[in-house]
């Protein structure tokens, strides 16, 4: 159906709708669900702890410059207390505080910026002992990282990093302090204003805002300072707290109308006239406002986030007959996470239970189905339910959506199925006379027993690196055919002990530090892959020195060597992959394969092997999404022919021409250093607050604009330019162009900031007409 611009009088309309619901709107911004008095009243008391911390903190500054540096330690401490009493209350009862970031902001400048130059005074004074202000900078450093901790682990709406730079100034000051150097007052300077820059300006991210605040704010407290130092620092201070609440009331005030609207759209489906969740899968067609399509890590994400947020009518829409998605369909031999289990989970639904350091398919599977049983999402599972097409309707604006179970419609689709959801199967000569048994990893059989069988094993990836170890002891022959040898380095797996279990469960906070330990670790590599190359080579030395001290013949050696950079294909995690190659019923064959006969492999050199059994390791096609020949969008145009030149999406997200749909773990959403449920979780996010958004300001339809598409492609290629996944070799990142459309190529923070909220000015807007 056709669009057209609102008019003035309709512009003036929307305006007068939207003020009118503006103040229940901000509060179910802040307390979703219903205001009864109880949630009011918890809502209150977070709130006091917040304004009453910030009093605190504002207290600490103008007390420590007027030199009363006790009573501003107190006050400190108080900041300090009900910052973190804060914080437990609004996660324990769901609510959060319109002052949320300036809290902690003012926490890292009271803690990190003033603490530590009092701790330098105390230091030059001789005021405290030595060791006293050492253990309190640790403190600090400490605190610093337990911040870094929540906000870059845990779900954020909005919040700045701050736990990394804020640590460094007390690390410094206590390595200067061990070591013995002589303290001047230059030392006391440059710690303060190392402190006050690493908080204030370089989490751009914060400092951004302050700069964006009107122009004649800042005349006024530069006026004071000048005229007297202590009133112009108060009020500097009190600018700074009260920064946050005014530009949101701004931003919100500001909030341009939906600018495109259609004709005679019918309103929101009553929520009355909507089936039984029984009925799904009879005869007449079920309207639902969300559907999911995928039970995996992804829309089950999805499905608990909406739970959590006191959103139900949706549905997850599964093709097999249980939750886990890649979890459940790969149980290979040796299936397990290279992601250490504490990051390898929901950040909102940890698990202290985790038996060893890398979790094992049984033990992912099993924790994906407590999640669901947990969060209650057995009435929404609807299993067998395999999406045979969805097809956006213009007319009634939303999405008919043909599973095998019967017809669903719904006003927003939810696309979960995941990147590695297709097996990569070479197309080899003769495959079809081959006589013996064959079988891809992702659709192995636990039943067919190998024992006493002349295995041929084609690829050295991720799976097959897992499994050829357990099943070389049971085969007579093993044969690994590899193309290119991959890096491989340790595999540091331990059981956790029943201590380390009963820690995690009674102080969930130590397992959000170790959490964030692993979170940082594998995020530093992305400056060798990313940045400079060079950081990499302690890494290769690594995987040069596993493979010298597993591998003792030289010429097996050499065939095991990768020839290209670390990282430009995915990395393997194996302690046990290489000596199962040393051992006497295995070769490794490096020459390709010409041909197969009905009971052998033939390679290029004329080496004619007998084999009975034949396993693909050859992994996936995440840059040819299965799900992409099921989907059309405006106009009946299928994805996979959008997609011809290249998977692409906005935030790889959300895709033009095809409204009201959101794809988690799209094109350029894996991240290639770290954990993919990071990057996951923030989409998750994102669309929850589109639909938000849409309920809040009447929207019917959102469908992000081309050149917002086009230019997010742009910028994503462009950063992937001189990237280690750029250098020259050939993986599963790149599609059949040679583009990476499956890495997002840079931190997964960055990804983070950009998802935090849902920017619909990037979006074509159609609302319901009024009535």
């Amino acid at each position: 159906m056709s669009s057209r611009q609102l008019s003035v009088k309709g512009r003036s309309r929307t305006a007068v709708a939207l003020a009118a619901r503006a103040p229940s709107r901000w509060l179910g911004e802040l307390l979703p669900g219903e205001p009864e008095p109880g949630r009011l009243l918890r809502f209150a008391l977070v709130n006091a702890c917040t304004v009453t911390a910030l009093l605190l903190g504002a207290s600490a500054i103008l007390l420590a410059t007027n030199g009363e540096l006790r009573w501003a330690s107190l006050c400190l401490l108080g900041c300090f207390t009900l910052d973190g009493i804060d914080g437990a209350l609004a996660r324990r009862f769901a609510v959060t505080s319109p002052f949320g970031a300036q809290m902690d902001s003012l926490a890292d400048l009271c803690g990190f910026g003033l603490a530590t130059p009092l701790l330098a005074y105390h230091w030059l004074s001789g005021a405290a002992p030595l060791y006293v202000v050492a253990a309190a900078c640790a403190g600090l450093a400490v605190c610093a990282m337990i911040r870094l901790a929540r906000f870059n682990v845990l779900p954020k709406d909005g919040r700045y990093f701050t736990g990394l730079p804020a640590a460094m100034p007390a690390v410094i000051l206590a390595v200067t302090i061990q070591l013995g150097i002589e303290p001047t007052a230059g030392h006391v300077g440059l710690t303060g204003a190392l402190a006050v820059l690493m908080v204030t300006t370089l989490p751009y991210s914060k400092f951004g805002p302050l700069v964006a605040l009107p122009r004649w704010v800042w005349p006024l407290p530069l006026a004071a300072l000048m005229a007297g130092p202590r009133i112009g620092f108060g009020l500097a201070a009190a600018t700074y707290l009260s920064s946050g609440p005014a530009l949101g009331l701004v931003r919100r005030v500001r909030r341009p109308a939906p600018a495109v609207v259609t004709e005679s759209l019918p309103g929101p489906p009553d929520a009355a006239q909507t089936a039984p969740s029984g009925l799904v899968g009879s005869a007449s067609t079920r309207h639902i406002r969300i559907a999911i399509v995928g039970a995996g890590f992804a829309g089950l994400g999805m499905a608990m986030r909406l739970t959590q947020m006191g959103i139900d009518d949706f549905l997850v829409l599964e093709r097999a007959d249980d939750v886990g998605g890649t979890w459940r369909d790969n149980v290979y031999p040796g299936a397990a996470s290279d992601v250490p289990s504490n990051l390898y989970s929901y950040s909102f639904a940890p698990d202290p239970d985790w038996t060893s350091t890398f979790p094992s398919q049984p033990e992912i599977q099993r924790y994906l189905r407590r999640c669901a049983n947990d969060f209650g999402l057995e009435a929404k599972l609807r299993f067998r339910h395999e999406l045979m097409s969805a097809e956006w309707q213009d007319e009634a604006n939303r999405w008919c959506i043909d599973t095998s179970q019967g017809k669903i419609t719904a006003d927003v689709l939810i696309v979960a199925t995941g990147p590695l959801s297709r097996p990569a199967t070479p197309r080899i000569p003769g495959l079809d006379e081959f006589a013996g048994t064959t079988f891809h990893t992702a659709t192995w059989d636990p039943t067919f027993d190998l024992s006493g069988k002349r295995v041929a094993v084609i690829g050295t990836g991720a799976s097959a690196v897992q499994f050829i170890p357990e099943i070389q002891p049971a085969v007579s022959q093993l044969y690994v055919f590899q193309r290119t040898p991959p890096w491989v380095i340790p595999r540091w797996n331990r059981k956790k002990t029943g201590l380390e279990k009963k820690l995690y469960r009674k102080f969930p906070q130590t397992q959000r530090i170790a959490r964030t330990a692993v979170y940082l670790w594998r995020e530093s590599f992305i400056l060798g892959l990313r940045f400079d190359q060079h950081m990499l080579r302690p890494a290769e030395w690594l995987g040069r020195r596993h493979l010298h001290r597993q591998v003792s013949d030289p010429e097996l050696r050499a065939a095991l060597t990768p020839d290209h950079r670390f990282g430009c294909k995915r990395v393997v995690l194996s302690s046990t992959f290489y000596p199962a190659v040393t051992r006497a019923n295995t070769e490794l064959v490096r020459s390709a394969i010409q041909q197969l006969r009905r009971n052998s492999i033939v390679t290029v050199d004329g080496t004619e092997r007998v084999v009975d059994t034949i396993i693909f390791g050859t992994g996936f096609e995440p840059a040819n999404m299965p799900i992409a020949r099921r989907l059309r969008g405006r106009d009946g145009r299928l994805l996979a022919d959008a997609w011809r030149q290249g998977a692409q999406a906005y935030l790889g997200t959300a895709i033009t021409g095809y409204p009201n749909l959101f794809m988690l773990l799209g094109p350029n959403t894996v991240s290639g250093q770290n954990s993919s449920l990071l990057t996951m979780e923030a989409q998750v996010d994102y669309a929850i607050n589109a639909v938000r958004f849409m309920e809040q300001v009447g929207v019917a339809v959102v469908e992000v604009r081309p050149e917002a598409q086009a230019s997010f492609v742009s910028e994503v290629q462009s950063k992937m330019t001189g990237t280690v996944w750029a250098s020259g070799c050939r993986s599963w990142y790149l599609d059949d162009n040679g583009r990476n459309t499956t890495l997002w190529p840079s931190m997964t923070r960055s990804f983070r900031q950009r998802t935090r909220r849902f920017d619909h000015e990037n979006y074509v807007l159609q609302s319901y007409p009024s009535p």
